[in-house]
């Protein structure tokens, strides 16, 4: 004989339907970020791959938790073999700082997204979004090559300064996206 309530039936039923759509949303942060990661644009020194780009607007599009889930899972796949950073890679190396910086950059843009993004207040929060992995990037990078503080020229140089065009090229497309879904909800 079951003794569960019709009600208690249908929530339990609600809430395996509502945690089975945020684990398929985290898989499909986690798929685009790893395909994004495989899309180089040819900027000059260094290529640039998609992956941050990929990272900020996951964060945006979930929100602050499924958007850390999806980011943590990318890191945590490829760290453990899965070739799906950037150019095929796997494993810890080098980048690992950045990948950490990912998962606190989809975080922040997630809880800062909050109300609709648009205008300045999407390049403000974007642009966090996209240096936040500096932050262990850069002091990983320091760790693991022994180029010198986190701060140097020579770490800067090689872990931060090719890529600042690349990224305010990915801050012109994130923060055009959100303004331009903005404007259309508002419609």
């Amino acid at each position: 004989m079951n003794t569960t309530l019709p009600v208690a039936r249908k929530a339990n039923e609600l809430t395996a339907a509502l945690a089975a759509r945020h684990a398929l949303a985290i898989l499909a942060g986690t798929a685009f970020i790893a395909l994004a990661a495989q899309i180089a644009v040819p900027f000059k020194p260094v290529p640039v791959t998609m992956q941050t780009l990929a990272v900020v607007l996951v964060g945006w599009k979930l929100g602050g938790g499924r958007g850390l889930s999806a980011a943590a899972l990318y890191g945590a796949l490829g760290s453990a073999g899965l070739p799906i950073f950037a150019a095929g890679a796997s494993g810890v190396g080098p980048s690992t700082g950045y990948v950490i910086g990912f998962v606190l950059a989809a975080a922040f843009v997630g809880w800062m997204s909050r109300e609709n993004l648009s205008g300045w207040r999407a390049l403000a929060v974007f642009g966090v979004g996209l240096a936040l992995p500096y932050l262990p990037g850069l002091i990983w990078l320091s760790a693991v090559t022994g180029l010198g503080a986190p701060w140097s020229w020579p770490v800067l140089s090689v872990g931060m300064v090719p890529f600042i065009p690349g990224d305010l090229f990915k801050l012109g497309i994130a923060a055009s996206v959100a303004t331009a879904w903005a404007w259309r909800r508002r419609r």
